[in-house]
């Protein structure tokens, strides 16, 4: 099964004029690889310093060694002019290993992948020197679901026990699940603010919000799903369009009625309503690395995964380190503002 047509979004047109129309974020486009890439670049201002970095999402690493060592180089001596360009950061999409989610995979497994990520990261930042990416804007990982000619009862036998389980109890409930109409959607967006606040989480302001929608609508490339009990939203997902699959973009899931599986419940029903409407696959994109419970997105991918489908590890997010001083003041400044 070819699954390379997951990835396009991160160099698609669509993805392109979000960030330059919507998010409006300083961009650029790149040869490098035998490919042409677009790229962001994001500036941080702390005092009198500033610290600028570049970025590539979406980019196969090729296995040429020597070559990739001397486009690395031309990056590096390039982009090092400037002595407030911290890094430039590489998102290499190469799979390390594709596997179902159905079932619980034993620890041996979990730890095998682990090991084998390990490795593949000693080897790049030792044979390019490149370091791992402290600030990771791409996980490691991408999870997908395959739904097409899937029964409700398949799509269910997919899951784990304990998110099968979810699902059921909330069938149970009277909730109503479907498309939200536009007088809905400032309501979507309190909830989904409401949602993070209490997680340290940021989201886009309000206004970029509306333009999203705005331009996503006009190109007819979206739909808002909600589920609600009583006229209240309790769970929401952005779904983006394109040919073969709805890709999940923003949501939250409010846990106000309890937590039966809200989030577990309107997956499942966004699952089949894919289905209906002739797709494939549904993207759930961003998961953390197997087997790494302190990744940030650690909980996130443990709930994408139990409602199961298909993980896909990649190789992950890279920095070819421009200035060596910025890039420390930096990452030091980064981990006292997490902590």
């Amino acid at each position: 099964m070819d699954w390379t047509f997951m990835y396009n979004l991160y160099q698609s047109k669509l993805r392109i004029d979000i960030n330059q129309k919507i998010y409006k974020k300083p961009s650029f486009f790149i040869d490098i690889f035998w490919k042409k890439y677009f790229g962001l670049i994001k500036t941080k201002k702390i005092g009198p310093l500033k610290f600028q970095r570049y970025q590539i999402m979406w980019i196969e690493l090729p296995d040429d060694k020597e070559y990739v060592k001397s486009e690395i180089q031309k990056l590096k001596t390039k982009y090092s002019k400037n002595k407030s360009n911290i890094l430039f950061q590489l998102w290499f999409i190469n799979e390390i290993i594709r596997f179902e989610n159905v079932g619980r995979r034993s620890d041996d497994f979990n730890n095998d992948i682990a090991c084998i990520r390990l490795n593949i990261r000693d080897f790049i930042c030792s044979e390019f020197d490149l370091k791992l990416s402290f600030r990771e804007n791409m996980p490691q990982s991408n999870i997908i679901y395959h739904i097409w000619n899937k029964t409700d009862q398949e799509i269910l036998d997919q899951m784990n026990s304990g998110c099968k389980n979810r699902v059921k109890r909330a069938m149970k409930e009277w909730i109503y699940f479907g498309i939200a109409s536009p007088d809905r959607y400032d309501l979507f967006y309190e909830k989904w603010l409401e949602t993070v606040w209490n997680k340290w989480v940021n989201i886009i302001p309000k206004e970029t919000y509306y333009r999203l929608l705005r331009y996503l609508t006009q190109n007819n490339r979206w739909n808002l799903f909600i589920s609600q009990i009583n006229w209240e939203i309790v769970s929401g997902s952005i779904g983006l369009y394109d040919e073969h699959r709805i890709i999940y973009l923003y949501g939250f899931a409010s846990r106000k009625f309890g937590n039966i599986g809200w989030h577990h419940y309107l997956k499942f029903k966004l699952f089949g309503r894919a289905r209906e409407n002739g797709f494939t696959y549904c993207d759930m994109l961003w998961g953390a690395p197997t087997w790494f419970p302190e990744h940030p997105l650690a909980s996130v991918s443990a709930f994408k995964e139990s409602l199961g489908g298909m993980k896909i590890e990649q190789y992950g997010s890279y920095d070819i380190i421009l200035n060596w001083f910025l890039y420390k003041l930096f990452r030091f400044y980064t981990n006292l503002r997490n902590k």
